[in-house]
């Protein structure tokens, strides 16, 4: 599977190139959003997949999930990065900006996970532990393609060994997971554990052919 990312900053000086770059659709909904924030993460997410798909056609499923010749897709995004995993089966994928806990936490997470998370031995430990669940969760329910079926506090993905493949709706997945150093990022794959391959991205890359490749 691979995994790239696309640091959102990049894209802040060439905001004003997105309408010739995109689609009139996702220009449209690009422009919806106020905060230039929100529309830097829109733009990269719309380059993201037609980079990964290499002149493809690019399909949608039922779910509404992109797909292009046997390619199957999945974007994120969060504070500074745009994220798409690409696999050869449905895939999921989640990233997260580990901010300070909330009250919600606990709801989150069943009564195990909620144990395991507080089994860290700092309060870092307990946010990195928790947010590994978090995207865990996630990307899972991405991959399934359906929405939480039930809340997210009776979903499990434990044990987190990236070996073992997690159960959910009749179905198995396996899900691997990043720490990229104040994010956190999980992807599952329908039917085997993924290989994740990290693949970094900017600006002058995103528009060419080369790319950096890391198989972490």
């Amino acid at each position: 599977m691979i995994i790239t990312l696309l640091p959102v900053a990049c894209l802040r000086t060439h905001l004003w190139e997105a309408e010739r770059l995109l689609p009139a659709a996702r220009f449209s909904k690009m422009m919806r959003y106020r905060q230039e924030a929100d529309r830097l993460r829109c733009f990269a997410s719309s380059l993201l997949l037609p980079k990964a798909a290499q002149g493809r056609s690019v399909s949608y499923n039922e779910e509404g999930k992109p797909l292009a010749e046997g390619l199957f897709f999945n974007l994120s995004h969060s504070g500074a990065y745009a994220v798409l995993a690409e696999a050869d089966s449905p895939v999921g994928v989640d990233i997260e900006e580990m901010v300070p806990l909330g009250g919600w936490v606990r709801e989150a997470l069943t009564s195990q996970e909620y144990a395991w998370m507080l089994q860290g031995e700092d309060e870092t430990v307990c946010q990195e532990r928790f947010y590994r669940l978090w995207t865990r969760k996630e990307s899972l329910v991405k991959c399934e393609g359906q929405g939480f079926a039930s809340a997210p506090g009776e979903i499990s993905t434990l044990p987190v060994a990236e070996e073992q493949l997690t159960d959910y709706l009749g179905k198995t997945y396996g899900i691997g997971s990043l720490n990229l150093g104040g994010y956190m990022l999980s992807a599952a794959l329908q039917g085997k554990q993924p290989r994740l391959i990290r693949r970094d991205i900017s600006w002058k890359e995103i528009t060419g052919d080369s790319c950096l490749l890391r198989e972490v």
